[in-house]
């Protein structure tokens, strides 16, 4: 039986709703584990269609993994329990390391992906492996909406203007573009912009409103520019390392209020996963 966005509001829904995210990691992440096992064991003694099935099978387990993964972490940003420990990066590792992880990726829908980064860049002050989860975010979206034999390129620069004292990173497709109207809504918790119209794709929408949050946690902002039919350009800024700026500086002198975003995207959460307890 589904329940009512009332009931998912209530402490006790909560709890049931951070716990089956919890309950769910293990046993994905046992299938998973399993099914690589098995590859390795049967590896030359499969017909080409019962490898590309069992091929298959991992890439989805691999890809409902880390649907778990960003609920769970999305729980934890959502309660206020995500702390964020901010060190000196090198933002050209980070780019390389999550560009790495999605190349296969890329290759298998016959998308080209580029890196364009500045020479002689400051580090960032971040926790790494968040800043690489909110890369592969988007490259991973930059890849899904971009045809056969277009390009994905990802670049670093410093950040210029009202920017000043950020690193700011690009992720651009060649896709079908977002329209202008619809460039806020992208980063809203189980919204996708388009409806029916060519951008549309399987997906929560809870990897761009997860970037988003990880972004802002780290003081950056997130944007989107795009024209429809001229592909999309997602951004975001992450302060400069102190030890690696002349002046230090705060970075935007009007931070921004996260309380009523992630009020807001909290309820649309605990509404969805009610659903299931």
């Amino acid at each position: 039986m589904i329940r009512s966005s009332q009931a998912a509001g209530r402490p006790e829904s909560k709890v049931q709703a951070s716990y089956l995210a919890h309950e769910l990691r293990a046993p994905v992440t046992s299938i998973r584990l399993g099914l690589e096992i098995l590859a390795e064991q049967i590896e030359g003694r499969l017909q080409g269609d019962e490898k590309q099935m069992l091929s298959l099978a991992i890439r989805n387990t691999m890809r409902l993994e880390g649907l778990v993964n960003d609920i769970m972490d999305y729980s934890k940003i959502a309660a206020g329990k995500l702390a964020i420990v901010r060190e000196p990066c090198d933002a050209r590792a980070l780019v390389d390391d999550a560009v790495d992880s999605l190349r296969a990726m890329a290759t298998a829908k016959g998308v080209r992906i580029g890196k364009d980064c500045a020479p002689l860049l400051p580090r960032c002050a971040a926790e790494g492996r968040r800043i690489v989860q909110v890369l592969m975010n988007l490259v991973s979206n930059a890849i899904k909406f971009t045809p056969a034999r277009g390009l994905v390129t990802v670049s670093i620069s410093e950040g210029r203007g009202e920017h000043a004292g950020t690193l700011l990173f690009k992720v651009k497709d060649t896709g079908c573009g977002i329209a202008p109207e619809e460039l806020e809504r992208v980063f809203v918790l189980f919204e996708q912009a388009g409806g029916s119209k060519p951008r549309q794709a399987q997906g929560t929408g809870l990897g761009l409103t997860l970037a988003r949050a990880m972004v802002e946690l780290h003081g950056g902002r997130i944007w989107a520019e795009s024209w429809r039919g001229g592909g999309s350009t997602f951004c975001f800024t992450i302060p400069i390392a102190p030890a690696d700026t002349l002046r230090p500086a705060a970075t935007y002198a009007e931070p921004l209020r996260l309380h009523g975003l992630l009020a807001d995207a909290a309820r649309r959460f605990n509404a969805f996963l009610a659903m299931f307890v």
